[in-house]
């Protein structure tokens, strides 16, 4: 059925869509360079499990589903013209099984392109904007489909009964052309005219695909290829001694990596992103699909500007900084790095990345941030901490008990180096915690031993607001430490220091075996050398902390170790594991005042109160003290405690009456 005619249109069709890939492309590098292709087996198996198999994606079921059958609507359909083009032929009975699965997936198609022109169109979530765009894609799938479908019933009117055929659809229209008492010979016409309809929007379909929302088939792709197998916590390192770097972070779209710029056209505007926002949840500026969305028109326009500029031999024109102009600046900062967003994209779009590489250009070039984070700054830089609390009061959290400082004990051989932290050491609510797990660590016999003055901050905080100078001295400090003392394993009770021992030392050269408290003692009750033999009769709810879970991954140790507590009713939130919602301190805001929006750690409390809690357990210092401010604002007291695991193992083992922590100023 096809013509010489064809033939040209076709060419004409993959001239444009390769035309449209090409420049696309050609926008991704004006970005800098950027190593995403080490480990490749395990980049296309990623691909086949996320992309073709869609398991990400049908996290969220209604869209996740809808997408998959839209997908192999198309794809298998695809698959089987291929194949039988090949030379062998198929037996009747598969034959007909092929037709009546062909058949079952088109309508399927049809159907749930149906129905995401209802959700769409009609219940319209509001994580979805519509645009012109949105409709022709749909419009063109339909489109496609139902003229096959009306073709195969022309062609099973014409030719009659055809053993081979076992088409529902087909057959059903095709009967329904019988009843018009055409004549063949206009049928033929007619299947003709359909024919060529079909192929005319399967062609302007492909070319239109570079230039529109379909692109995603292209990039969305690449972009699960090309994701970062590097641990989740990990971010970029940056070369502080680079002689030729103009500047450092990123104030242009030109300063992003390619791959960056890639995940820009990744996006689909699902707003899966958005949904699991804490900044957006509460009312604050920051939706990171609008930060992606945004990103990605200002690349289009300021690419374009760039390669005609390379072309043409001239000076790019320079344009105001991103954060102001593109990207708001409340926007920015309202940002908790809890990651949740990166979790539930589906195509594996980096938007922490991003925002933490804008905030590493204000803070290291313009000295643009939060001016509560000035306080913190220079605690960080005089002693260590970010209240600027002195050294020398470190470790008085010790002063009622025998805990070996490092440097003053003779033997240096010991299994673990309990790391404090700087929240455990000077927050009077948190100190609790540390004196808990050194009670547990000597009732183990553990040899362990704490810096005291010698701990400074591992660095977290600095880094996450985008002050990558700051990070590296602390932990460079920190590093000629642990190598002098010849430390080998890290035991810390706080996931932020979890993540940046395990995960972003490395990048400075050190390396050691780092565990956190939760699984510390999951394996010490699951060997047998932790009993706990005092029933605590309390419901309770576990918060997963962001670093501990989302980054790191550790969601089962702690819930272990909490059904291990006799007596325990253990109760889930509404939102747990990895839609855990965050507690608000993340990303500098241990240190800053909300005030945009409801405050995030109100409403993480709200959440958990669905579960119908007497006490709330976490395992991070960071969620202690959001809890237990949050609980002060809402004057629950009374009737509802926060506690870090560590503590309701200490209650277990020792079955000391526990008193409510007393009402005293918490860190934050």
């Amino acid at each position: 059925m096809i013509k010489a005619f064809d033939i040209f249109f076709i060419l004409l069709a993959f001239a444009i869509f390769s035309w449209g890939i090409y420049r696309r492309a050609r926008l991704w590098s004006i970005g800098k360079e950027e190593n995403r292709s080490s480990n490749m087996w395990a980049r296309i198996k990623s691909f086949l499990v996320e992309g073709i198999i869609h398991r990400r994606i049908l996290k969220d079921p209604y869209p996740g589903t809808i997408h998959l059958f839209i997908f192999l609507g198309f794809l298998v359909p695809l698959i089987i013209i291929i194949l039988t083009q090949l030379t062998f032929t198929l037996s009747v009975l598969l034959a007909r099984l092929v037709s009546v699965g062909l058949d079952t997936i088109g309508l399927a198609a049809v159907a749930f392109i149906l129905l995401a022109m209802y959700r769409r169109y009609i219940s319209r979530p509001s994580r979805l904007d519509n645009k012109a765009d949105d409709f022709i894609s749909l419009a063109l799938f339909i489109l496609i489909l139902l003229t096959g479908f009306t073709l195969e019933g022309l062609r099973l009117s014409v030719i009659g009964k055809d053993s081979h055929a076992w088409a529902p659809a087909g057959q059903a229209l095709a009967a329904f052309f019988n009843l018009t008492g055409l004549a063949g010979h206009t049928k033929s016409v007619l299947a003709m005219v359909v024919f060529r309809i079909h192929l005319f929007l399967v062609l302007a379909t492909i070319a239109y695909i570079p230039y529109s929302k379909l692109f995603h088939i292209i990039s969305s792709s690449m972009n699960m290829i090309h994701r970062s197998l590097e641990p989740k916590g990990v971010l970029s390192h940056m070369d502080l001694e680079d002689e030729e770097a103009e500047s450092f972070g990123v104030a242009k779209i030109e300063e992003f990596t390619w791959k960056q710029l890639m995940d820009l056209d990744a996006c689909t505007r699902c707003g899966r992103c958005q949904d699991h926002c804490p900044a957006h949840l509460t009312e604050k500026p920051l939706s990171p699909k609008k930060v992606i969305t945004d990103l990605k028109e200002h690349l289009h326009t300021r690419g374009a500007q760039i390669l005609e500029a390379k072309a043409k031999k001239k000076e790019v024109e320079e344009v105001p900084s991103l954060v102001g102009s593109t990207i708001e600046e409340d926007a920015l900062w309202t940002c908790t790095t809890c990651r949740s967003c990166m979790e539930h994209c589906p195509v594996f779009i980096e938007h922490v990345d991003k925002i933490i590489d804008m905030r590493r250009y204000q803070v290291l070039m313009e000295s643009k941030f939060p001016e509560e984070l000035t306080q913190a700054f220079k605690g960080l830089e005089t002693n260590s901490n970010p209240w600027g609390l002195g050294f020398n009061t470190r470790a008085d959290w010790i002063s009622e008990l025998d805990v070996p400082i490092l440097s003053e004990i003779e033997d240096k051989e010991i299994d673990y180096l309990f790391f404090v932290g700087c929240i455990r050491s000077y927050d009077d609510r948190n100190k609790k915690v540390a004196i808990a797990m050194a009670r547990i660590l000597k009732h183990l016999g553990t040899k362990f031993a704490i810096l005291g003055m010698e701990e400074g901050c591992c660095g977290d905080p600095a880094r996450r607001v985008g002050n990558e100078y700051l990070y590296q001295i602390l932990a460079q400090t920190n590093i000629e430490t642990f190598n002098r003392f010849k430390i080998k394993r890290i035991l810390t009770t706080c996931p932020h220091c979890y993540n940046t021992f395990k995960n972003e030392y490395p990048q400075l050269g050190f390396n050691c075996t780092v565990i956190h408290s939760a699984v510390f003692l999951q394996e010490n009750i699951r060997n047998g050398r932790l009993t706990l033999e005092h029933s605590i009769p309390k419901r309770i709810a576990y918060h997963d902390p962001c670093y501990l879970g989302r980054y790191s991954g550790i969601y089962e140790p702690p819930r272990k170790v909490l059904k291990s507590i006799p007596s325990l009713d253990i109760r889930e939130m509404k939102h747990s594991r990895i839609d855990a919602l965050c507690c608000g301190a993340g990303g500098g805001w241990m240190w800053m005042d909300e005030k945009i929006g409801k405050r995030i750690n109100i409403h993480r409390l709200e959440d958990t109160l669905t579960a119908d809690p007497e006490w709330i357990a976490t395992a991070c210092p960071f969620c202690v003290t959001m809890f237990d401010d949050a609980i002060k604002d809402k004057s629950l007291e009374e009737k509802l405690k926060i506690w870090d695991i560590v503590e309701l193992v200490e209650m277990a083992i020792f079955g000391a009456e526990k008193k409510p922590a007393p009402s005293v100023e918490s860190a934050k």
